[in-house]
């Protein structure tokens, strides 16, 4: 009888037990980063434009990029977006994790879409000047160029020939469109001050000749006051004289 029982409870047991394909844990799927996304994304188009900064980038940005990396005759694929991958393990370039995802050749580009902040590499056998080019576009503009400028003019300079010469000889690198709004405003003040001054020295002047008019009319005044008083003195003591040689001359009549 406990035989039997002991045999309908593992039956039982056995039959609770999930199947074996049920017994393998259910794997979970492997979250899909940004660069896979990006690189998905660039399979159906290699000229991907981010969505996320439609005030940093023109209407057409996508088609001026790719008449301009179409001349450079090889393979380009092109990521308008942030060019740092940030996430727990840390900040990474988004390039080679592109290319990895993609593994083909060309010319891999990522700029962002705000400034003239780029990564330019060339996987294969081709030969294009990308990184002196890459660093002179960077140097020959402002910093809020853009990215459909910034790509425009490094395509430019990979064509022009003349790429390691330009990276070398760049000069001061312009301003921005920030920078000369501030100059000018700087320029504007200065300028405002200095008619304040001019206006306060010429008003100075102007106080300083009136009092000195002023001065010199009183003292026009005081010498002729003064030189009335003395004409004045000298006609009373000529009359006085008169006066007294008149009475000597009397005088001296009488006692004849």
């Amino acid at each position: 009888m406990w035989r039997g029982w002991s045999v309908l409870v593992i039956g039982v047991l056995l039959a609770c037990l999930p199947g074996p394909a049920a017994a393998a844990p259910v794997e979970r799927a492997k979250p899909v980063g940004r660069a896979d996304r990006i690189a998905a994304e660039l399979r159906r188009d290699p000229v991907y434009v981010t969505d996320h900064a439609p005030r940093a980038l023109p209407a057409d940005a996508a088609v001026r990029i790719k008449k301009a990396v179409a001349r450079l005759g090889v393979p380009a694929y092109v990521a308008v977006t942030p060019a740092m991958l940030v996430d727990r393990y840390g900040t990474e370039d988004l390039v080679p994790l592109l290319h990895d995802s993609l593994g083909r050749p060309g010319v891999y580009i990522v700029a962002d879409p705000t400034s003239t902040g780029f990564s330019a590499v060339q996987y294969g056998n081709a030969t294009l000047p990308v990184k002196d080019a890459m660093y002179a576009a960077t140097s020959e503009l402002p910093t809020d160029a853009g990215a459909v400028a910034t790509i425009e003019r490094f395509v430019e300079i990979v064509l022009s020939g003349h790429a390691r010469e330009r990276r070398e000889n760049a000069g001061p690198r312009p301003k921005s469109r920030v920078r000369i709004a501030l100059d000018a405003r700087d320029r504007s003040e200065r300028e405002a001050s200095r008619k304040e001054w001019s206006m306060f020295a010429a008003g100075t002047a102007l106080s300083g000749v009136a009092v000195l008019l002023l001065l010199l009319l009183l003292r026009r005044r005081s010498a002729a006051r003064a030189a009335r008083a003395k004409a004045a003195r000298l006609e009373k003591a000529r009359t006085k004289n008169a006066r007294a040689k008149k009475a000597r001359a009397k005088k001296r009549g009488k006692r004849r």
